[in-house]
């Protein structure tokens, strides 16, 4: 049966069309024959082109063919002085067969951080709404400074510092390299966060060097300015920021702090206690005398959930209209949709996985079963023609002897008409003259006649001693036979047992991949969303577009549908 041994059907059967990018391509992005996820990805990024976002491949995992061209174009000093800060990407092992593109995740890819919830698509990178502030505001604090409380109307800290990049440290400028190149398209040269993922609008102010700031995009360059070791007035593309465009953001007592003009910084805390002032707002403490300030810690405090100053009610009021339109919904529906199809393809995967394992620890207890209920009969069997091999060589021995036996006495018969001096066959022929040498070899003949039947009693006891001797050694090595299959049956188990840990792992990797890939494009299309509705409506969208979550494995409990490739492993197990 097929649930037993596996069958002839069954024989075959292997582990490959679970992990097929082909089988994920079909079953789970629904996709045509001939057609994968890169083909996904040029579609998304001819679209983000369209609604013109410009360099779509900075939200998209990077092709393998555009990988090994930019590698190319890479000097040794370019890689070597990149390689600890922005190794481009990490491949999987060979037993994965997957490779790992560029991640979200990754911290090589410095555009996208996602242990921040506000990041979670393209959209945040415009702004934060009211509703962002309340549920994923988070300030960044330094250990040395002090908390000074202060009624002032001034800017809260975490202004400065909740759309900072996702590194800690500001990265030190470094030699352009032929990689990195093929992405940009502003021929700017200013090395600012502020131009990565955000996008100027035509509300926001135009510099003398061309760039266009929004709100945030002023604040990240605040921010580097602070974080400078040296005291330097927020600059872009090497020019001061004017004091017009620094008041958009900060007061004026905060503006006469930083700006060009002015020789001191603030020394600015995070407030554990509250964070804000009077009026519902952090502020920035007026220093009263400047002193040096550590490097950003690695902690995150979430701020109490309080509406921000640099959003209006109307841009909140224009976010959630969007929301709520029927297109946004669609969208969303949608994204529902592929990620229900999708999540369930990954728990039939998983499925298939297990029950191929449990078919493959059946398959061999029922080959250790049956070995195991064959061996006494072919031992038995074994011994059997031992014995009848042991009886053949005994009657071939007897045979022999009785043929000696024969055959001296014969030669005595002779030996004793030879001496007596008559011939047994010729009694005319004339008697010989016996010596003594004849003498005794007659003796000797005799004597051997006489120890003949001893010589042959030893020789059947040698012959038995070694047959018994053999059907021992024969069963010591059946007993080793049994136990080596019964251990041989624990390693192939204990094999068995860790090639499916390795698949499980090598599975969960490669759906972590996957979901990484498929969230960059749904990322993307809420990017290409927005900017479509900003062109149609004739406005700004600040702020998260919220994206459906994957649904829960609880969700997944039935069996695999009939019309799945996988349902065959459900099959096996039957």
């Amino acid at each position: 049966m097929a649930g037993d041994g596996g069958g002839d059907y069954f024989s075959d059967l292997t582990t490959a069309p679970i992990f097929d990018d082909a089988v994920y391509c079909s079953e789970a992005l629904d996709l045509a024959e001939g057609q994968n996820e890169n083909t996904l990805d040029e579609q998304t990024a001819m679209s983000a082109r369209e609604a013109g976002i410009e360099g779509p491949h900075r939200y998209l995992f990077l092709e393998a063919d555009d990988i090994s061209k930019a590698m190319s174009t890479l000097t040794v000093d370019s890689v070597s002085e990149r390689r600890s800060s922005m190794s481009i990407y990490s491949r999987e092992t060979q037993s994965t067969g997957v490779t790992s593109y560029l991640s979200r995740t990754s911290k090589d890819n410095p555009f996208f951080d996602s242990t921040s919830p506000a990041l979670r698509s393209p959209a945040s990178y415009r702004g934060l709404s009211a509703v962002d502030c309340s549920e994923t505001t988070v300030e960044r604090f330094r250990p040395d400074l002090g908390h000074k409380h202060s009624s002032s109307n001034t800017l809260p800290a975490n202004s400065f510092l909740a759309m900072a990049s996702p590194t800690p440290k500001p990265t030190p400028q470094k030699r352009k390299s032929g990689l990195f190149s093929m992405f940009r398209r502003d021929t700017s040269a200013c090395p600012s966060r502020s131009h990565r993922g955000s996008h100027g609008k035509p509300s926001s102010p135009t510099l003398d060097c061309g760039h266009s700031l929004s709100k945030y995009a002023i604040r990240v360059h605040v921010q580097e300015a602070l974080e400078n070791t040296e005291p330097v007035a927020p600059t872009c593309c090497g020019k001061p920021l004017p004091r017009s465009v620094l008041e958009m953001v900060l007061s004026k007592e905060e503006t006469d702090l930083v700006a060009a003009d002015s020789f001191q910084r603030p020394v600015y805390n995070t407030q554990r206690d509250s964070g804000y002032s009077e009026q519902a707002m952090s502020c920035v403490d007026l220093p009263i005398r400047p002193k040096a300030r550590s490097p950003p810690a690695q902690s995150f405090v979430t701020a109490p959930v309080t509406p921000c100053r640099d959003f209006a009610r109307e841009d909140e009021e224009t976010l959630n209209r969007a929301l709520a339109s029927e297109a946004f919904a669609t969208l969303k529906n949608q994204q529902r949709a592929q990620f229900l199809r999708v999540s369930q393809f990954e728990s039939n995967q998983r499925k298939a996985l297990a029950a191929y394992h449990q078919w493959s620890l059946r398959k061999l207890a029922s080959r250790f079963e049956t070995t195991r209920a064959n061996k006494p009969k072919q031992h038995a069997l074994e011994l059997e023609r031992l014995d009848e091999t042991q009886i053949v060589a005994e009657h071939d021995l007897r045979k022999s002897h009785d043929q000696e036996t024969q055959n001296v006495a014969t030669a005595l018969k002779y030996m004793e008409a030879y001496c007596s001096g008559a011939s047994p066959t010729c009694p005319d022929t004339p008697q010989k003259a016996v010596t003594d040498d004849d003498r005794k070899k007659l003796a000797r003949q005799r004597m051997l006649q006489e120890k003949l039947p001893q010589k042959h009693d030893s020789a059947i006891n040698v012959l038995r001693a070694r047959q018994e001797k053999d059907a021992k050694l024969k069963v010591q090595k059946q007993q080793r036979e049994l136990q080596q299959l019964a251990a041989d049956y624990e390693r192939d188990t204990k094999a068995e047992e860790l090639r499916f840990a390795k698949d499980m792992v090598r599975l969960d990797s490669i759906i972590e991949t996957r979901r990484k890939r498929l969230a960059t494009r749904w990322d993307l299309k809420f990017e290409v969303w927005g900017r479509d509705w900003e062109t149609q409506h004739k406005t700004t969208l600040h702020g998260r577009l919220p994206q459906e979550e994957w649904p829960q494995a609880h969700d997944h409990r039935g069996s695999i549908e009939p019309s799945s490739s996988l349902a065959l492993y459900i099959q096996v197990t039957a």
